[in-house]
């Protein structure tokens, strides 16, 4: 049978399909039926900064120390972020206590706030690494663009020299030059890329005249993006990588580790298609592997990446020349 081990972020797994970062990873019982299935490690639910800052300042209100200042407004905030990060830390230890598999922890941040600091309690309850899901929206007309990317780099060192274990960095592509970007984040020390963090987006309830949420659970969406980037950058980085985004099938997971990729997150595929999908994926990638007789992901990954295939600027087409040209009419 083919051997589906492989290496991310310095650390063994049994399959290159991760669970990624979702509420079902905040349930002992779901991941150890994920690992049942077959998963390779396991994204925790993230902790969000901004959600802890706001129960802060509502710890702050409903104790009526709205005005408090020193050491008052100090005790309140500190142990209304001791007891959010506690909740977390306790997740982190049980999922260390109940699965064999590789536990990644997961922090969404925007600031190189105090945060920081809990992210050695986190690393101390037992996490195999950290994943940061780091992303500012380039929406202050004020913000240089290099300000705005000097960020990432200030928490990345400020991070780093709190924990030891493996560091990722969960980023999006909106950055003018991505490919130097990517390049220069793996060079920090991190162990891993991941591309790319999906975004709740807005939506226009037309009848209501309302703004709502787009879609969330839609398989696909971002999927050759990502194996677009995977490619281009699986030879040039200093780091893992690891693809996320519309991974929604085993012939997916086959397609993104020819590009290069070390590992693969899924999350919508498991609320629409089950926990089980696992299994199949894993199973479609042993299939595909015995078909094509490679033993091992390691003689076939990156096979097709920018570097290796004959015609590499297929990759960096971005325009429907060649399939809709000359189209002008839609024939029903």
């Amino acid at each position: 049978m083919p051997n589906t081990n492989c290496t991310y972020l310095g650390l063994t797994l049994q399959s290159p399909v991760i669970a990624g970062s979702c509420g079902l990873t905040n349930s002992i019982d779901k991941m150890k039926k994920m690992e049942e299935y077959g998963v390779g490690a396991v994204v925790l639910k993230s902790v969000f900064e901004e959600q802890i800052s706001q129960a802060v300042m509502q710890s702050i209100e409903d104790t009526h120390f709205a005005g408090a200042l020193g050491d008052a407004f100090d005790y309140i905030k500190s142990y209304s972020e001791m007891d959010a990060y506690g909740q977390y830390t306790h997740l982190v230890r049980n999922a260390k206590k109940e699965l064999s598999v590789p536990v990644i922890a997961s922090i969404n941040c925007f600031s190189d706030g105090d945060w920081i600091s809990y992210a050695k309690q986190i690393q101390d309850a037992g996490a195999d690494a950290l994943e940061l899901n780091l992303f500012f929206l380039p929406s202050d007309y004020t913000q240089s663009g290099t300000a705005n990317e000097d960020m990432y780099f200030k928490i990345i060192e400020h991070v780093k020299a709190n924990i030891s274990i493996p560091l990722a960095i969960k980023t999006s592509y909106y950055f003018s030059g991505l490919a130097k970007m990517l390049q220069s984040l793996s060079y920090t020390g991190i162990k891993g890329l991941v591309l790319f963090n999906r975004f709740s987006a807005p939506d226009i309830n037309i009848e209501k005249m309302q703004l709502s949420e787009a879609p969330v659970f839609t398989e696909g969406e971002g999927f050759y993006n990502s194996l677009r980037w995977i490619s281009i950058m699986s030879n040039h980085v200093n780091c893992s990588l690891c693809a996320s985004s519309g991974v929604a099938s085993g012939e997916d997971v086959v397609k993104q580790l020819l590009a290069g990729a070390d590992a693969i997150q899924v999350v919508t595929s498991l609320y629409n298609q089950g926990l089980d999908c696992i299994r199949t994926m894993n199973d479609i990638l042993r299939q595909w592997m015995t078909k094509h007789n490679f033993t091992t992901i390691d003689e076939f990954k990156g096979k097709m990446n920018f570097d290796n295939i004959s015609n590499p600027n297929d990759y960096l087409r971005i325009q429907f020349m060649k399939h809709f040209a000359g189209i002008e009419e839609n024939k029903r």
